[in-house]
């Protein structure tokens, strides 16, 4: 669909529906055909492809690819050319004349992208099979729809077809990706996070699933920063919560492992033990701990 045409296609979808646009637009599934099939278009609808398997090749204009599944076509109106299909290919093919496409525009902020995306062809775009099936569903929904024309069939068929625009969209336009954090960054954020569920015990993948990292990127950032393992500084954060509870509260050691997440006490006492070289009963008699690093101290961390 040409730039020049979409302003008069937008006023009249301003406008709403002039005419029953079901005899003018087709839907339909293609399933395994023995022979190979063609689609012919001579520019008067919008067309969309959707590749679940097979093969085949398409000519617009002067130009001929090859196509391969999974993948998404579409040419606008004013576009002529050919599409065929190998036996045994699948999929589904969705037609439109622009008065039903201006008024199945998404509205509001993405209306400008959207409408830039589809004013020119894409051929062949690769799409991901569970993607391919869902377009595939959608164009299901507004075939069956245009079939049985009970009412609201409009309303659903330019629903359906919004969405179908706005995937179009996102498929041709993708998000770009985002820049890996420094390690700094990373371990800034790490001791951020455990300062708020290291009573949560959480697990090394959960804490770099909330930053947005690999938890081998974790580990790497950790260390080179640090020079110890997320586990070491989450397990010396929770040596320190629970000495500050054993010398400050009248807590049974019980309770205190209780409020630090631990549902056993004696797992809490084997843990204290294993980590502060020290049972919590013998540190609350006096019982130096053992040599504790110093870059456990929080606040000396980057």
């Amino acid at each position: 669909m040409p730039n020049s045409n979409f302003s008069q296609l937008h006023t009249i979808a301003s406008h709403g529906f002039q005419q029953n646009v079901a005899p003018l637009a087709e839907a339909r599934l293609f399933q395994g055909a023995l022979s190979r099939s063609e689609w012919t278009f001579r520019g008067t609808r919008n067309r969309i492809f959707v590749m679940l398997s097979g093969s085949g090749q398409i000519r617009l204009g002067n130009r001929e690819l090859s196509l391969s599944a999974p993948s998404l076509l579409w040419t606008p109106a004013g576009e002529t050319g050919a599409i065929t299909f190998d036996a045994g290919a699948e999929g589904a093919a969705l037609a439109v004349p622009d008065v039903l496409l201006g008024s199945s525009m998404p509205t509001g902020a993405v209306f400008a992208p959207v409408r830039d995306v589809i004013s020119q062809p894409i051929l062949g775009a690769p799409i991901l099979l569970a993607e391919a099936r869902k377009l595939s569903l959608t164009i299901a929904t507004i075939e069956q729809e245009l079939k049985a024309a009970q009412p609201g069939a409009q309303e659903v068929v330019r629903h359906h077809l919004a969405l179908l625009l706005i995937a179009i969209w996102r498929i041709a336009t993708p998000v770009a990706a985002k820049p890996q954090p420094s390690p700094r960054t990373i371990v800034r954020g790490f001791v951020h996070l455990v300062e708020l569920h290291n009573r949560d015990h959480w697990s090394i993948e959960a804490y770099a699933e909330t930053l947005g990292v690999t938890a081998d990127r974790l580990n790497t950032a950790v260390r080179r920063t640090t020079g110890r393992t997320p586990m070491e500084l989450i397990h010396a954060r929770l040596i320190q919560e629970a000495t500050t509870l054993l010398d400050s509260s009248t807590l049974q050691i019980s309770e205190a492992a209780e409020a630090l997440g631990f549902k056993d006490a004696a797992y809490f006492s084997r843990f204290f033990k294993r980590s502060a070289g020290v049972s919590p009963r013998a540190y609350r008699q006096g019982i130096t701990l053992a040599p504790v690093r110093s870059e456990t101290s929080y606040a000396a961390w980057p």
